[in-house]
């Protein structure tokens, strides 16, 4: 049986929208390609988040999530952290400063990462209850994101000391600030 044959690759009509900018591929064996990366750059422009993502994994009950995401370098990623769960991150075009912060906010590690060939760590993984941020460089950063299901919003926590989620000007501003301190 050749690739050709052997999956489905999910064509842009097999993709569900659950929630805007997030689709769910209709397919049990999932793969992408730059037809995908394409058309999510494309709901990333359009979208008030300036993000979409493709869910691999058939719903947020899932044991485990796979997504391929692209964030527009507009994106507010807010300060956050996994309280029970690690995350790993997956970098497949572009590039971004991981920010790390303490508890309180006030000390940030920095990690500038891009993709593989670029020079720059394009891997990580998260461990739980670290607060982290991305300040993203590139116009577009598309990267693989994973961890363990169900989804459950009550197993994050939003950093205190940043503006929230949906605060965009705010939260940009936020992290431009950040990226120019050393």
């Amino acid at each position: 049986m050749t690739q050709q044959n052997a999956a489905h690759s999910p064509a842009l009509g097999d993709l569900v929208e659950k929630a805007p900018g997030i689709f769910y591929a209709n397919s049990s064996f999932v793969y992408f390609d730059d037809g995908v990366i394409s058309f999510l750059k494309d709901q990333a422009r359009l979208n008030a988040k300036r993000r979409a993502r493709v869910c691999a994994h058939p719903s947020p009950d899932a044991e485990q999530h796979d997504m391929l995401i692209v964030s527009h370098r507009e994106t507010y990623v807010a300060p956050h952290r996994h309280l029970a769960k690690s995350e790993s991150f997956l970098i497949v075009e572009g590039a971004a400063t991981v920010l790390l912060f303490t508890d309180d906010g006030q000390d940030i590690e920095r990690l500038r990462m891009g993709s593989a060939g670029s020079g720059l760590p394009f891997f990580y993984r998260m461990p739980a209850r670290q607060y982290h941020s991305l300040s993203i460089e590139s116009e577009f950063l598309v990267f693989v994101e994973g961890t363990k299901g169900p989804f459950r919003s009550n197993d994050m926590e939003n950093a205190p000391w940043a503006p929230a989620p949906q605060e965009f000007a705010a939260g940009r501003a936020f992290i431009e600030s950040l990226r120019s301190e050393k």
